[in-house]
């Protein structure tokens, strides 16, 4: 899984509240794991893009997906579970540090 770490403008943890966006602002809520954990509790959403992968297969069999905005990597995890050749995600917030983790956990990693 490859990523991009930092958001819009470079590492939001060394900016000052005057000095942050509503970009900084918007990366940074998605860099927290709360949100995340939410979603991820959320048995419904979570199920639906599991199962819309799985029972889809012959449409990731061996192709390369992209997940813009990956935030744990779990739909990442489910498209090679699906049969992708090759997961990307791309994550602006820091939770991205999180997904690989995730990734490595599972043994889906390069």
């Amino acid at each position: 899984m490859s990523s991009f770490n930092g958001g819009p403008s470079g590492d939001l943890d060394e900016k000052s509240s005057n000095e942050m966006t509503s970009k900084d602002y918007y990366f940074d809520s998605y860099a927290h794991f709360g949100i995340h954990e939410e979603m991820l509790k959320d048995e419904t959403r979570t199920l639906t893009y599991r199962n819309a992968l799985l029972h889809n297969k012959h449409l990731v069999k061996d192709k390369v997906v992209l997940d813009v905005g990956c935030g744990t990597g779990i739909l990442c995890l489910f498209a090679i579970k699906a049969g992708a050749k090759h997961a990307i995600g791309i994550e602006c917030s820091n939770i991205i540090d999180r997904a690989v983790e995730v990734v490595k956990a599972n043994n889906m990693s390069d």
